[in-house]
C-alpha cells in the first residue's frame, strides 16, 4: 500500500516538475523576455534557409539602419542580411562571425567596425551584451562567449533569462506590438523587413562638422585596450582558420568635434586590419567622395536615413559584385516569393518615410527626431495603411489584396 502511495506521489512530483519546466519555457520564450527590433532581427536570421544568404553584414545600429537587404535583392539580385544588434560591443564580433559561418556560410561577410571604437571607459553595457546572448542558439559558440565575456556569477541569468526578466510584465501592453509581430514572424518563417529599421528624418547639423576635411586626414589615436584585444583576436582567428571572405568597413557618420577622436581610432583600427591582410573600407573618411551628403542622407549624427541607406546599399552591392566577384544563390520559387514580399514592404517603408521626411522639412524639423519604422505591428499597420491611401507610389499587391 505504501509503495503504491510513494509511486503516486512520485508521479505527481514529476508531473509538477514537468509543468514548471514547460511553463518556464513558455514564459521566457514568449512573454517574460526582452523583445524589440533587435530580438526580431536576430530570431529571423535563424529562420533563413541554410545556405540561402549570399552576404551577411555584422555590426550595430549603423548596419541595420544603413543597409537594406530587400533593396539589394530587388536591384542587384543577391540575398543578404544584417546580423546586427544595437550598441553591439567588441566582445561579440568574433562569436557573431562564427555563428554566421555555422548557420549560413555566406560568400562574403562584412564587418562594420563600430564595436571596436569604444574607449576603455565605455565598458559594454549588460543590455548590449544580452542583445546578442539572449537571441542566439545555446550552442558551443554561445557557451564560449559566456565564458569569455560574462562573469561566472552572472551566467545563470543567461541560461535562464526568466531570472533576469521575471518582472517584465510591467512592460505590457507596450510589448504586445512586438509580441504579435514575433508570432507572425515565427508563422511565416521570414522577416518582412529583413532586419531593416529606419527613422524618417533628414538631419541638418547646426554645429561645425568635419566630413569635408577627412579624406586627407590619416591621423590616428590608440584603441581602447579591450577593443584592440578583441579586434586582434578576431583577425588572428580569421587568419589562422584561413577565412578570407571577410571585409571590414566603417559606414558613413557625421563627424563633429566630439567624435573626432573616434574617427582617429577608426584610422588606427584600419591600419591594424590591413596589417593582417584584410581589406578595410573607410566610408567615414571618404564618404563625401562617394556621394554621401551631410544634410540629406542622415537621420542623426550616426545613422543614415532612407536616402543614405540606398546610397550605401548601392555602394556595397557594387563592391561585392565587381570587386569581389560575388554571384547570387539559386533560390526556390517559394524563397523568391518571400523575398518579393520583403521588397514590397521595403517600397512601403521608403514611400512612407519619404512622406514623413517631407512633412518634417516643411515644418522646419531638421534636428534630432522623426518617425521610427521597425518590424513591429504598429509600424507594419501604419505603412500598410499609408500604402492603401497612396497606391500611386508603388506596387503593394500583398497588402491591397487584404484590404
Amino acid at each position: 500500500m505504501k509503495a503504491k502511495l510513494y509511486i503516486t506521489r512520485g508521479v505527481k512530483l514529476i508531473a509538477f516538475a514537468l509543468a514548471v519546466i514547460a511553463t518556464t519555457y513558455l514564459l521566457q520564450t514568449f512573454l517574460l523576455k526582452r523583445i524589440d527590433n533587435n530580438t526580431m532581427r536576430m530570431e529571423a536570421f535563424y529562420l533563413e534557409d541554410k545556405g540561402s544568404l549570399d552576404a551577411v553584414l555584422i555590426g550595430a545600429s549603423d548596419v541595420y539602419a544603413g543597409y537594406s537587404a530587400p533593396y539589394a535583392y530587388e536591384k542587384y539580385g543577391y540575398t543578404s542580411y544584417p546580423y546586427a544588434t544595437q550598441s553591439s560591443p567588441a566582445s561579440v564580433v568574433l562569436p557573431q562571425i562564427k555563428e554566421v559561418i555555422k548557420y549560413q556560410n555566406p560568400k562574403m561577410i562584412i564587418v562594420e567596425i563600430n564595436a571596436f571604437m569604444y574607449k576603455d571607459s565605455e565598458l559594454a553595457a549588460e543590455a548590449s551584451q544580452r542583445l546578442f546572448a539572449d537571441n542566439v542558439p545555446h550552442d558551443e559558440i554561445w557557451r564560449e562567449y559566456l565564458a569569455d565575456a560574462i562573469p561566472a556569477d552572472k551566467q545563470l541569468e543567461y541560461y535562464l533569462p526568466i531570472v533576469k526578466y521575471h518582472s517584465s510584465w510591467n512592460e505590457y501592453p507596450w510589448k504586445f506590438k512586438y509580441l504579435s509581430a514575433e508570432l507572425a514572424l515565427r508563422q511565416s518563417g521570414y522577416s518582412l523587413f529583413r532586419g531593416y529599421k529606419t527613422v524618417a528624418n533628414e538631419f541638418h547639423p547646426t554645429v561645425k562638422v568635419y566630413n569635408s576635411e577627412l579624406a586627407d586626414d590619416d591621423s590616428t589615436y590608440p584603441l581602447g585596450v579591450n577593443s584592440e584585444r578583441y579586434l586582434r583576436q578576431t583577425l588572428e582567428y580569421l587568419k589562422e582558420n584561413n577565412i578570407k571572405n571577410v571585409v571590414f568597413m566603417r559606414f558613413p557618420h557625421i563627424v563633429r568635434k566630439e567624435a573626432y577622436s573616434r574617427f582617429r581610432r577608426c584610422n588606427e583600427a584600419g591600419n591594424i586590419i590591413e596589417s593582417y591582410g584584410y581589406d578595410f573600407i573607410n566610408l567615414e573618411r571618404y564618404g563625401e567622395e562617394e556621394g554621401f551628403v551631410v544634410n540629406e542622407d542622415f537621420y542623426n549624427w550616426d545613422h543614415l536615413n532612407i536616402y543614405g541607406c540606398e546610397k550605401l546599399t548601392d555602394y556595397i552591392a557594387d563592391m561585392l559584385q565587381n570587386k569581389y566577384g560575388m554571384t547570387s544563390a539559386e533560390l526556390t520559387d517559394s524563397q523568391k516569393a518571400e523575398w518579393d514580399d520583403s521588397v514590397n514592404y521595403y517600397h512601403m517603408i521608403y514611400n512612407y518615410s519619404q512622406e514623413m521626411i517631407s512633412r518634417r522639412k516643411e515644418l522646419g524639423k531638421t534636428g534630432i527626431g522623426g518617425t521610427a519604422v521597425a518590424e513591429e505591428s504598429k509600424s507594419i499597420q501604419t505603412i500598410e495603411k499609408y500604402a492603401r491611401s497612396h497606391p500611386e507610389n508603388g506596387k503593394y499587391d500583398v497588402v491591397l489584396d487584404d484590404e
